[in-house]
């Protein structure tokens, strides 16, 4: 028994001295550590409310997108209230609020059907499937997805309409942080703003308050260029959650909104949670402002014209698979963009889509020729002045190619002037290494498409303009390669473009070779501070003869003057530009196919043609098709052009 005695008492010293060991390094060494994490987590800081965005102004000071106070209905966590008196407080009060439930997904109903069924789910788990969580060979959020994927449909359709609508609801109250306050709906009506306001005491949580959204002062216009606000969408969950922005944090969500959304948004205010209370620690700021390249004078006016004539045009003949038409006008000097409209007409209306610009393409048809005429000079299979025949070209086993009219014995600035297909088919064939002979083979070398294409991309065709908006488009290249072909890429019968590349095209040959990248960004301030100022940015300048291109924009000016494009511009102006038509098709039964011929237009120009200030492109899809009896073709583009030019003066300062 001694022996027990020794041995415990002398266990028991050993452990008395583990301890004590234990408490001074804890009390002692570690103190300040300790005493530090238990600062945080008794004091822990948070941010507070969004504060208010920064406003949107034009290049002159208009402002254009502003802040206002919406009634907005929160939610803030109870202290001690449990996850089934959350769930009846939202089938209490559901039909006291009018939400968009079609936000609610399948997800959210696996999710609440888990919450609400957790052993039935668990249930259904394999026993290997739980011997691996047991193990730790799956996290808890591995097996959360395997338990949801447990759910059936069975399941689901349980739920009736009211039911899914308090599900929703449910899912609002708990989204973010349980010491936020959770944006149950923002401009909400008189009656809920009222009730909710009176009835706070009785509904655990829920409150009123005053919070900002965005206000369009030019209501539509633009507004698919300015982009929108809104909640963080799952998809983009982990990119601000990397950024430190908060689940139920207002952010940019498309175009100018998203891209800058970090001079925009305002610096929150910053609490220290004591007691699950909040205590004012840092005072928040309002968001910087941007300031425009866009003159909203002149956007309202391409807009005005742009809505007029298209109503006009759908009321006319022939105009059956026309639905959209974009405007870009441009400063060649530096890149801005000065206005940028875009007209939809569907079921009867016609809606802002001046993203289409950067986003939809076409065959642009002749309006490329002046790029063409300057592949030609520098590739030596043209020399300034020379004389063709224009006549129907035909290769063997094709159809004829042939010009609108045959012209005859032309010259360069003929071709150009009274837009010949035959000059620039010809072109094409020498740059192709073709001998023609009437109904000759003709085997081309594919190396002439990388000429073609090569050169078309230093004045901005075929590639990205560099615009500082979402999704802009490249683009299509054809992929066959034959004779026919390239001669059809020579007179922009064959790859598409985007209405601001032919802008950025035009543009380029306006500055004597100089491309500039694109931008509608000028400034960004806080208060009267220019914090950021965008700077032209050269992207490529032409390697082509100053002698060359002196030659296409003389011709160019001839288009304007006795050409295609006579009465297209002001003739006070001074412009110089090219007109366009192709052939292309549209899916005109909703097949998927398209399989309906139609006839689309583009024009582009620059004025005034000895100092340009201004580039201006149209493109107009589908404005009539190739059966209809008449073969009228509606003036729209002209029509469009030639108002907005009378009326220049009228806005431009």
């Amino acid at each position: 028994m001694r022996i027990k005695v020794n041995f415990l008492n002398v266990l028991m010293y050993i452990l008395f001295l583990v301890i004590i060991t234990r408490l001074y390094y804890l009390q002692i060494i570690r103190h300040d550590y300790y005493l530090k994490l238990l600062e945080n987590s008794l004091n822990k800081e948070v941010e507070g409310d969004t504060m208010p965005r920064g406003k949107i102004y034009d290049r002159n000071g208009n402002l254009l997108v502003d802040n206002v106070l919406v009634k907005t209905i929160y939610y803030k966590k109870v202290n001690g209230i449990t996850t089934k008196e959350e769930i009846d407080l939202a089938y209490k009060i559901k039909d006291y609020l009018d939400l968009d439930y079609s936000k609610l997904t399948i997800s959210y109903l696996k999710d609440f059907y888990i919450l609400t069924n957790d052993k039935e789910i668990t249930k259904r788990l394999s026993q290997k499937e739980k011997d691996n969580y047991e193990r730790r060979k799956i996290t808890d959020s591995e097996l959360y997805k395997i338990k949801k994927e447990k759910v059936t449909n069975e399941d689901l359709e349980k739920y009736t309409e009211d039911d899914k609508k308090a599900i929703y609801l449910y899912f609002l109250m708990n989204n973010g942080y349980s010491y936020d306050d959770k944006i149950i709906k923002t401009n909400a009506t008189e009656e809920e703003f009222a009730f909710f306001s009176e009835s706070n005491s009785k509904l655990s949580g829920f409150n009123t308050k005053y919070t900002y959204d965005r206000f369009y002062v030019y209501g539509d216009t633009l507004k698919s260029i300015l982009g929108g606000i809104g909640k963080i969408t799952s998809e983009n969950k982990d990119y601000y959650l990397n950024k430190g922005y908060n689940l139920n944090d207002t952010v940019g969500l498309s175009n100018l909104e998203y891209i800058y959304d970090d001079y925009l948004k305002g610096e929150k205010e910053t609490y220290k949670i004591v007691n699950n209370e909040k205590i004012l620690i840092k005072d928040g700021k309002i968001g910087k402002d941007l300031y425009l390249t866009i003159d909203i004078n002149l956007q309202k006016l391409v807009e005005d014209v742009l809505e007029a004539e298209i109503k006009n045009a759908k009321s006319g003949v022939n105009t059956r698979y026309f639905d959209r038409s974009y405007i870009t006008i441009s400063s060649p000097k530096d890149g801005s963009i000065l206005a940028m409209a875009g007209k939809l007409f569907e079921n009867g209306k016609v809606i802002d889509y001046s993203i289409g610009n950067l986003t939809d393409t076409m065959t642009s048809g002749s309006v490329v020729k002046g790029a063409s005429m300057l592949i030609g000079y520098q590739t030596g299979a043209v020399k300034i002045g020379e004389f063709m025949v224009d006549e129907c070209i035909k290769l063997k086993a094709t159809p004829k190619k042939c010009s609108i009219v045959t012209m005859g014995y032309i010259n360069d600035l003929d071709a150009i002037r009274n837009s010949s297909n035959v000059y620039q088919f010809k072109i094409a064939l020498r740059i192709g290494g073709v001998n023609y002979r009437y109904d000759g083979p003709a085997f081309i070398k594919n190396e002439a498409f990388d000429i073609y294409r090569n050169n078309f991309a230093k004045f901005g065709l075929g590639v990205k303009t560099g615009i500082d908006l979402e999704n802009e488009s490249s683009g299509y290249k054809g992929s066959k390669k034959d004779a026919g072909l390239l001669m059809n890429l020579a007179i922009g019968q064959y790859d598409t473009y985007t209405n601001l590349q032919l802008n950025q095209y035009i543009s380029t040959i306006a500055n004597n070779g100089t491309r500039y990248k694109f931008h509608i960004l000028g400034e960004v301030k806080d208060k009267d501070k220019t914090i950021l100022e965008i700077k032209p940015v050269v992207l490529n300048k032409l390697d082509f003869k100053e002698e060359y291109l002196n030659r296409v924009k003389k011709a160019l000016n001839l288009v304007i003057n006795e050409g295609t494009g006579r009465n297209y511009i002001n003739s006070s102006l001074n412009a110089s530009g090219k007109t366009g038509t192709s052939e292309t098709f549209v899916d005109s039964d909703n097949d998927g196919k398209f399989e309906t011929e139609s006839i689309s237009t583009a024009f582009v120009a620059y004025f005034p043609s000895s100092n340009p200030e201004y580039s201006i492109s149209i493109t107009s899809p589908n404005i009539s098709y190739v059966n209809n009896r008449s073969g009228y073709i509606y003036p729209f583009n002209k029509t469009v052009i030639r108002k907005i030019t009378d009326n220049l003066s009228s806005v431009i300062s």
